[in-house]
């Protein structure tokens, strides 16, 4: 299994892609830290993972917290002894043009999907540079962090930081086998999207022309992403970082 005897921690993984990630990661071998702000969510998927057999870990986490943040971190390597691998995949987003946003949900945004990214490379930079033996970050980006979406000011704005983010620690810790990559998902099938869908004045209408706007006709089933994640997680990939690899069915080669 291409994760054996990893340890790896994955913020937002209380549903969606997040918890698919910890599923997928667990089943390659990991051990898993399931982080989320919502308690009952990330306990209930630990449970699930343990059930089939595999060593998860959960813990409630607020990633625009730096404290929470390194606590998480701490809270993995007392739990299974070391960290190899972070996903900071915990997002939120408002569907505004620009000019319609408050300040307070552009800080949200910013906040959640931008700054607590940099606090989960942050902390687990630490903890890979005192244990001396590498390690890797995957960060989430988006189709919204390459190319303009509507109504997506502010998840736009924090989704191209993260890139830049991604490649600027590529950069500093290269020679220390830390390795910095990010996915950039394409519209991925869960709650998520439909968040996005409802907030339209057509909900049909928009779900057809999100669909349609993928040249492969459909958006992503979670695993398709988990899949990409675990690559830049294991030794496959010894030799990547700083890479955006884009996981949306065709939609940013248009």
């Amino acid at each position: 299994m291409d994760l054996e005897g990893k340890v790896v921690v994955i913020t937002g993984a209380g549903r969606g892609l997040g918890a698919t990630t910890a599923e997928v990661c667990s089943r390659e071998g990991a051990k898993v830290v399931i982080a989320d702000i919502m308690e009952d969510w990330v306990t209930g998927v630990a449970d699930a993972i343990s059930a089939k057999g595999g060593e998860a870990a959960s813990i409630k986490v607020d990633v625009t917290d730096p404290a929470q943040v390194e606590r998480m971190i701490k809270f993995a390597v007392d739990r299974f002894g070391k960290l190899d691998g972070i996903v900071n995949n915990a997002a939120t987003i408002v569907v505004k043009k620009a000019g319609e946003l408050t300040p307070e949900e552009w800080k949200k945004v910013i906040d959640v999907n931008l700054t607590g990214v940099f606090y989960g490379c942050k902390y687990a930079l630490n903890q890979f540079e005192r244990q001396g033996t590498g390690g890797s970050i995957v960060n989430i980006g988006s189709i919204s962090g390459v190319v303009g979406m509507p109504e997506q000011a502010s998840y736009c704005a924090a989704k191209g930081g993260v890139l830049q983010l991604t490649k600027q620690i590529a950069i500093d810790y290269a020679l220390k086998a830390i390795r910095c990559n990010s996915v950039g998902p394409g519209s991925i099938e869960g709650e998520f999207v439909r968040v996005y869908i409802d907030n339209q004045t057509d909900p049909v209408l928009a779900e057809k022309r999100l669909f349609g706007s993928h040249p492969m006709g459909r958006i992503a089933d979670p695993v398709e992403i988990a899949n990409a994640i675990v690559y830049f997680l294991s030794d496959k990939s010894t030799f990547t970082t700083g890479a955006n690899l884009q996981v949306d069915g065709g939609y940013s080669a248009q």
